[in-house]
């Protein structure tokens, strides 16, 4: 395996691993203060969501997300 595929497959579980986390602490904002969830998933849940990846469904998104950065890294002429 190349340095380069190394990287592109480090950067995808960093990318999974965040997801993760990130749907781990909206479940726990749900169970500990409901009121607060929407709000949570709403902004910053977005935010990262929006940031990672296209496949999240927010509108609108990031002009760069991770993904984008692992597909100019998976390119053949970087």
């Amino acid at each position: 395996m190349t340095e380069k595929q190394e990287a592109i497959d480090r950067l995808r579980e960093i990318q999974e691993e965040i997801g993760n986390l990130v749907h781990e602490a909206k479940d726990i904002i749900k169970d500990a203060a409901p009121g607060e969830y929407e709000r949570a998933r709403r902004y910053w849940g977005a935010h990262i969501e929006g940031a990672l990846s296209k496949s999240h469904g927010w509108l609108g998104g990031s002009f760069v997300d991770m993904d984008s950065s692992i597909e100019a890294i998976e390119a053949p002429d970087r």
